[in-house]
């Protein structure tokens, strides 16, 4: 599978599709259109920019029928989700910087095959709430809500209904840990990754609190923590999960002794650590100076 270069895109083309195929690409192309071919056929779409896509730019995006994979920049709205209509093939969505409301995403209910969502940076519109008719989506196995403070602790009560999710991560947001408890429901997961709220200021969504919730998860096998004071103690529940192959701790402020007995303590589990940036410890230092006064 590869990316088709602008420069290979008029010589290739052709000889790979079908001539309907072939124009279609043409036109979407001239909208900033990027493609994925697998043995000549286009699997992937990616737009940058979809503010300048129209109804038409759409439809031709749904007759593509064997695109798994769609990759949607900034201008995506609620108008895009519902020209995108059903679209059996697709497998994955991300976007980035999309304009869409809970009303809008409840259409992705439809899309029958899809196992992997993330939402990058989306609009003050997107609370979450409406991520609950994912829950409709027997294939969903992985799900990502990142960059937004508009998603908070109704989202996450939206996402812990989606029991069969595999996978979930989410961090810069406006969640606490009144929302991280909501995930007590997913007994599914095998892989977290939970990074700190976007804010300067108490409530946090990453402290010790957030341990035990993830030590009732069974199966997890896999954990990325960001951006957070946290303690050997309270890491030490994570011995629960018998499972854990994998733990990293990104940007965490804990003393490097503790780490190294955290690694006795995790004696089959991968631990990596890495400490604070000066980026992190201003965060740190704002959200738990606050929180222990």
């Amino acid at each position: 599978m590869h990316r088709i270069t602008c420069s290979l895109f008029a010589l290739i083309l052709p000889a790979m599709l079908h001539a309907g195929d072939a124009e279609i690409l043409a036109a979407l192309k001239s909208k900033g259109a990027e493609f994925t071919e697998t043995n000549g056929t286009v699997t992937g779409l990616a737009f940058g920019d979809c503010s300048t896509l129209t109804p038409a730019d759409y439809a031709q995006i749904r007759q593509l029928a064997q695109v798994k994979s769609l990759n949607m920049g900034r201008g995506f709205n609620d108008a895009g989700l519902k020209a995108l209509g059903e679209m059996p093939a697709l497998e994955s969505l991300s976007t980035n910087g999309m304009d869409a409301t809970d009303e809008g995403i409840r259409a992705l209910a439809a899309f029958k095959a899809l196992r992997t969502i993330a939402f990058f940076h989306p609009g003050k519109r997107l609370t979450g709430t409406g991520l609950a008719a994912l829950a409709a989506l027997p294939r969903l196995e992985r799900l990502t809500v990142a960059g937004s403070v508009a998603f908070a602790d109704e989202g996450m009560a939206a996402v812990a209904t989606i029991t069969h999710l595999k996978n979930f991560r989410t961090w810069h947001t406006g969640v606490t840990i009144a929302g991280v408890k909501k995930l007590a429901a997913l007994k599914e997961l095998t892989s977290i990754t939970l990074g700190q709220r976007l804010s300067y200021e108490p409530p946090t969504t990453l402290s010790d609190a957030a341990l035990p919730v993830l030590a009732e998860l069974p199966l997890l096998a896999d954990i990325g923590l960001g951006e957070a004071r946290l303690t050997l103690g309270a890491l030490g529940e994570l011995k629960k999960l018998t499972q854990l192959k994998r733990l990293a701790l990104d940007g965490i402020d804990i003393a490097e002794a503790d780490i190294a007995a955290l690694k006795q303590q995790l004696p089959k589990t991968d631990v990596r650590w890495t400490p604070p940036t000066d980026t992190n410890k201003k965060r740190i230092e704002a959200l738990f100076k606050a929180s222990s006064r």
